[in-house]
């Protein structure tokens, strides 16, 4: 049994998978009676018999339900007319389609080492300052001959998960194979790219080179360069730009450069067309495949009477048909996401940044992969993962006469079911990645031994061959059995973990990868490099994130009306009513994204809160306590006026900044006569008031950058943000503000310090000022205590290194007020205790003000230092 400390790394959208799959009617709802599952009657023949009938039914039925490539063949003929801006680009898309499926003979085999980096971060606040969730490093020696196959050697591979005490586990799998025969040259990370595929597949991400691509896609020359090589020959580089015909998360929009000569693809860069909408792919997803198991079972039952006999055919029909009918009848609502899960957690977007390949030429004549590179993200309810992956290539030989050894069966001759036809020597199974993190350790420190009656098939094989051996072969398949890959594992993966082959734990990207030639090839994924324009019908939603709470509207719900409008242009409309205040407010926007940059112009009526430099208290996360006992520690005003603004997300930070017109006045108080809460009907609690926001119209700008400057795992993490505003109009003033943060591991423990300072010119409006004391400043004292033109403040914490669960000790200091009284007067003071959760994505906190105000306050709030 494994221990309760140890747990399996899954990503987030895993976990709410598990969730929607299990909670509705455990918590939800009354679970409804399953019938007893029925004793399997079959023997290991017949159900490998019925297996297959199941497996060639769906296919024939995929098959049957997507255009065959006559089809596709007559639309992309008819699409060819519109598809190519000019003669040039047509024909370089037909030598790469040759070079796609050319097989080059002459290359014969190579040596290459590969080095691969994979991270996921998390977090709930900033845009770009979220904390390092996972990370697996990877190098790899990989040889290939062309009449052997495939054989890697991992000489290196290490996981860190900076919020547990331990990490390992099996993270070999994830190296890419550099080439082999049929190798599929657009790099996608996912298996649907792997080999190459003539004919386009509707079903999947389509293709832009392949066969019937011209339905979906444009063609357009770019720019062009020569390189010339010793000797005097010149290869003729050519880039061929191609976008999507519509707005689409199946298709892409990219650069990409190929040999004018050979055809062969040399770097490239691209992206999808547009972000996805989870729970609407979902759905869609869901919708296809009942229409596959639908037209499979007609096709299986034919496929069955055929193969089987008579009896085995009866067993099986009686077997299937429940699910056969329930799935004629569409009763199968299990498989369709919970309303309610699809309500809670809005936002739910994925997107692909950016992919870029590059290909070095070896010999003069092979081109072969260098470096793949991706970035992408997902944001699911308040929580947003980035995602990132780099992997480089150096080849030792190419087409060197070197010895390899074969590739061994995965099975000797015999029946399915007949152990001992296996081959003994090898491990078989898929390209699974296991981690395990937490504990799970014997800390007496003797060695025991393991008990193989708990082991899966694949852990005993292991454990018996490691009895022999300090090595042991796995053999895995690939690509629906396109590509055998034979690993030649150590029995100790203490060594992979400590191996010196690999780079340094604290080395940056930058240090490992060509960052600055990506970031030069990524560039041309600028804001002209769009889909077209084709606008889609709107979409109408609610959610969580347009639900919210305060002292001012009350309970105050919103409605999201979004339209795709094609070439990169989204319009996006925003209504909401607060019942407390039952004033409308709205905007409505006009943007222009490429993923990576976004521009936004808006007009809009909104209520706007205080101290953007800590969140404000418009969103579901302040909401909750508002709600729930009563606190809310926002300020507001009412504003009506126009802004263009801009977001640049990268790496390890992002830019935002806007211009605005606007006029800003008193939100007032509404709560003294119908707001309501839980805690004043329970304990006749009230909020505290609002403050009485100047009248002026000012024209301004604003902007905030933020950045991680350092981050090593399980070691030093430094991240800084700066804010500043300056407007004019009724008032003319200017304010600026600094923030950064330092966490580093000390001993046993893991310390936070947090220190900020703002000041400003002119006469700033109060609602433009800084307001101290709460959660988000100086815990243990009220929102507000103290407010001013300028501020400073300092928080360090301390807790356990352990960050999945992590007990925290803080203490608090800050002061606002009058620039001119800076120093003059006594700060605010606050410390206590909390409990983290998820390195700080979750934070219950318990807090003594000691001064000016001497009280005890509980908190949950979202994203903390630790």
């Amino acid at each position: 049994m494994r221990s309760p400390n140890s747990l399996r790394v899954v990503a987030l959208v895993g976990v709410m998978s598990l969730l929607s799959a299990a909670c509705p009617d455990a918590l939800f709802g009354q679970a409804r009676p399953k019938p007893p599952a029925k004793r399997d009657t079959l023997t290991a023949e017949e159900r490998t018999a019925a297996r297959e009938a199941t497996r060639d039914a769906r296919s024939m039925a995929r098959r049957q339900l997507s255009p065959d490539s006559v089809v596709r063949r007559l639309r992309a003929d008819s699409a060819s007319a519109s598809a190519f801006s000019d003669p040039e680009a047509k024909l370089i898309l037909v030598r790469a389609r040759e070079a796609r499926v050319r097989q080059d003979s002459a290359l014969r085999a190579y040596k290459a080492t590969a080095t691969q980096r994979i991270s996921m971060g998390m977090g709930a606040k900033r845009l770009g300052l979220e904390k390092l969730l996972f990370r697996g490093d990877n190098v790899a020696e990989i040889s290939w001959r062309r009449d052997i196959g495939v054989r890697v050697r991992p000489i290196g591979s290490r996981i860190t998960v900076p919020m547990a005490s331990s990490s390992s586990g099996d993270f070999s799998s994830a190296i890419s194979i550099p080439y082999f025969p049929g190798r599929e040259s657009l790099w996608f990370p996912s298996s649907n790219f792997g080999v190459v595929k003539s004919d386009i597949d509707e079903r999947e991400v389509i293709h832009p080179l392949a066969n019937g691509a011209e339905t979906y896609y444009k063609y357009a020359t770019g720019d062009s360069v020569d390189i010339k090589l010793d000797g005097g020959r010149v290869i003729k580089l050519r880039e061929l730009r191609i976008t999507a015909r519509r707005p689409d998360w199946r298709v892409f929009v990219g650069s990409f450069w190929f040999d004018r000569d050979g055809g062969q693809l040399v770097r490239a860069a691209y992206r999808l067309a547009m972000d996805l909408e989870i729970w609407d792919v979902a759905s869609e997803e869901t919708e296809a495949d009942k229409k596959v198991s639908r037209e499979a079972d007609r096709l299986r039952d034919s496929i069955a009477r055929v193969r089987m006999p008579r009896d085995l055919y009866v067993k099986d029909s009686i077997q299937r048909a429940p699910a056969v009918q329930a799935r004629a009848k569409d009763e199968n609502s299990d498989e369709d996401v919970p309303v309610w899960v699809k309500a809670t957690f809005r936002p739910a977007k994925a997107k692909l940044d950016a992919i870029s390949v590059e290909y070095g030429l070896y010999q003069g004549k092979f081109w072969l992969p260098r470096a793949n590179s991706a970035t992408a993200s997902m944001q699911l309810g308040f929580v947003r993962t980035p995602f990132s992956i780099d992997e480089k290539f150096t080849y030792e030989d190419v087409n060197g006469d070197f010895s390899l050894a074969a590739i061994p069966a995965a099975r000797l001759s015999g029946t399915a079911g007949d152990s001992s036809a296996r081959d003994t020597t090898v491990i078989t199974g898929g390209n699974d990645v296991n981690i395990t993190v937490g504990g799970g350790s014997d800390k007496s420190g003797k060695a025991t031994k393991p008990d193989t009656t708990k082991m899966s098939a694949s852990a005993r094989a292991r454990y018996r061959l490691c009895q022999k051996d300090s090595t042991y072969t796995r053999v895995e398949s690939r690509y629906e059995g396109a590509l055998r890959v034979a690993y030649d594992m150590p029995c100790d993966a203490s060594k992979l973990a400590n191996s010196p082959a690999l780079p340094p734990a604290v080395a940056s990207d930058e240090e490992l990868f060509d960052i600055k030639s990506r970031d030069e090839l990524l560039s041309a994924l600028d804001l002209s490099l769009q889909p077209g324009w084709m606008p889609q019908m709107p979409t109408v939603r609610l959610g969580s994130d347009l639900l919210r709470f305060n002292r001012v509207e009350g309970f105050s719900a919103g409605v999201n009306v979004t339209q795709l409008l094609g070439a990169g242009y989204t319009l996006n409309a925003v209504g909401r009513i607060g019942h407390a205040d039952l004033h409308a407010n709205g905007e409505l926007s006009l943007a222009r994204s490429n993923g990576a940059r976004t521009v936004t112009a808006t007009v809009y009526h909104r209520l706007a809160a205080t101290n953007p430099e800590w969140g404000g208290g418009l969103s579901f996360g302040p909401s909750l306590p508002a709600f729930i006992y009563g606190r809310d520690e926002g300020f507001y005003y009412r504003t009506m006026g126009a802004e263009l603004g801009e977001r640049r997300e990268r790496r390890r930070g992002a830019l935002e900044y806007k211009l605005f017109i606007e006029r800003q006045w008193t939100a007032g108080d509404t709560d003294v006569v119908n707001t309501f809460s839980l805690a004043k009907l329970i304990a006749d609690r009230r909020f505290r008031r609002n403050i009485e926001s100047e009248n002026l119209s000012v024209t301004g700008v604003s902007g905030m950058y933020s950045r991680v400057l350092l981050e090593r795992p399980k070691g030093l993490r430094f991240t800084t943000v700066l804010n500043g505003e300056a407007g004019t109009g009724t008032f003319q003033y200017a304010r600026a503000s600094v923030e950064g943060t330092v966490t580093r591991p000390v001993s046993r423990f893991s310390t936070a310090l947090t220190g900020a300072i703002g000041s400003s010119l002119g006469d700033v409006p109060r609602q433009r000022g800084w307001f101290l004391g709460g959660v988000r400043t100086v815990r243990g004292q009220i929102a507000g205590t103290q407010d001013g033109d300028a501020f400073w403040l300092a928080r360090a914490e301390v807790g356990t290194k352990q960050g999945f669960f992590r007990p925290v000790g803080f203490f608090d200091i800050g002061w606002a007020g009058s620039r001119d009284a800076f120093g003059k007067t006594q700060p605010q003071r606050g410390a206590g205790v909390g409990v983290g959760l998820l390195d700080g994505l979750i934070r219950v906190d318990f807090s003594r003000g000691l001064y000016p105000l001497k009280q005890w306050r509980t908190d949950f709030y979202l994203s903390a230092a630790l």
